[in-house]
């Protein structure tokens, strides 16, 4: 009897941990952290970070958020689109427990990004300058440089994207491209219509990575990320941290990164001009063709 229950015990052990490994195995999510001034790893050079997600990862990682880092002059700029403060997500979730109340957790996560940046943190060094977290006053006052220097940030670095798929043979682009893995849910008509899932990613002269991925195949680039391995980070685990645009609904944005996986494939406008233009005319290769089968001669 006391061997059975051994026994029992070990089975269960080992389901649990064979469970937890698939699910690690599994997990397709990117790993990353909030943008956080307390977090990082220095001040003391100019740069830019933008993150935005569209994402149910964990309850404990808001799922519809916008940031934008900016350090000038040893001065650090954190604004924020769809800020919620976890210590209030954390109590309302508590407070809904007592209640006995079910909420989704995406819900928890009250405020959703909608154009207008609700709080901004700005330190000096390591020293706090200015933190507000009212929609209005952060919207009003910094809504209109929010929005200009996103969209320049992530255009300047799609452009340069394409740059590095034009010269593909020089930033080793390489591109994945295989059939999104059908449900046995899945409509018939869904199933029969394959979709592919695709991804590029190239690195630039200065080791920056640039990576695009349209994850369920409708033709559309969701997730664009920018990685420079210089050691800036705000966590161990901060990931991208130049850009990282995780699963993308936003039609601005669409615009900028929308063609970038299609584009790794069946190539940039700029490359299929060039390839136009390089395309050998037809009589050169009619010549050609006498050229390199020319006749025997015999003798008659």
């Amino acid at each position: 009897m006391q061997k059975k229950r051994h026994l029992f015990i070990f089975i269960i052990i080992i389901m649990v941990f064979v469970l937890a490994s698939g699910t690690n195995l599994l997990s397709k999510d990117k790993q990353f952290e909030l943008l956080n001034l307390d977090k990082i790893s220095r001040y003391d050079e100019d740069r830019i970070a933008f993150q935005r997600i569209e994402k149910k990862i964990d309850f404990l990682i808001d799922n519809s958020f916008e940031s934008l880092l900016v350090i000038k002059d040893k001065k650090s700029y954190l604004i924020y689109d769809g800020y919620d403060r976890l210590s209030q997500v954390m109590h309302n979730k508590f407070l809904l427990d007592v209640d006995q109340t079910y909420i989704d957790d995406e819900d928890l996560w009250e405020n959703k990004i909608n154009g207008k940046p609700d709080y901004i943190r700005i330190m000096y060094r390591r020293l706090d300058v200015l933190t507000n977290s009212n929609e209005e006053f952060v919207a009003t006052n910094f809504g209109e440089f929010y929005k200009s220097v996103r969209d320049k940030f992530i255009q300047q670095n799609v452009t340069k994207f394409r740059q590095l798929m034009k010269n593909r043979n020089e930033s080793g682009l390489t591109v994945v491209y295989k059939p999104v893995q059908s449900r046995i849910y899945d409509k018939t008509e869904n199933i029969k219509n394959q979709k592919y899932f695709t991804s590029a990613v190239a690195k630039a002269l200065d080791d920056t990575i640039y990576y695009c991925e349209d994850s369920d195949g409708d033709g559309i680039t969701e997730t664009f990320t920018v990685t420079r391995g210089d050691g800036f980070d705000w966590g161990y685990t901060s990931g991208p941290n130049i850009i990282l645009i995780y699963n993308n609904t936003d039609k601005e944005i669409e615009s900028m990164i929308g063609k970038l996986a299609n584009e790794s494939i069946f190539g940039t406008v700029d490359e299929e001009k060039d390839t136009m233009e390089s395309f050998p005319k037809q009589n050169e290769i009619i010549d050609l063709i006498e050229t390199i089968t020319p006749m025997d001669n015999y003798y008659q």
